[in-house]
């Protein structure tokens, strides 16, 4: 009786590791994707202070008069003006053609 029991724990035990080590090399590394991040760089040219919306990351930025400000935003993201507390007009979309380029506010 122990000799079965020791059998049929041994088939178990070989049984358990053949099938653990099948699943473990036949499964598929994970995938990321990751999007282009770019500098956008803003100068606020205007007299007053402005404040913009990304709506890629969801953040407000305050445009002080006259301060070049960065915002990250990845490939497609685009960016409002932010008017009373709402999304106002488009003033842009991130790409790789104004990646670190300083874009003055008055001419978006």
């Amino acid at each position: 009786m122990k000799k079965i029991i020791a059998a049929a724990a041994f088939v178990f035990l070989i049984t358990g590791t053949v099938f653990a080590n099948t699943i473990s090399t036949n499964s598929c590394p994970p995938i990321s994707v990751v999007a282009d991040k770019y500098d956008i760089k803003i100068k606020n040219d205007s007299g007053d202070e402005v404040t913009v919306y990304n709506a890629g990351s969801g953040g407000s930025y305050r445009l002080s008069k006259n301060v070049i400000t960065t915002i990250k935003m990845e490939d497609g993201d685009k960016l409002y003006i932010y008017v009373s507390g709402k999304k106002g007009r488009l003033l842009l979309t991130a790409s790789a053609d104004i990646d670190g380029k300083v874009q003055l506010f008055s001419k978006l």
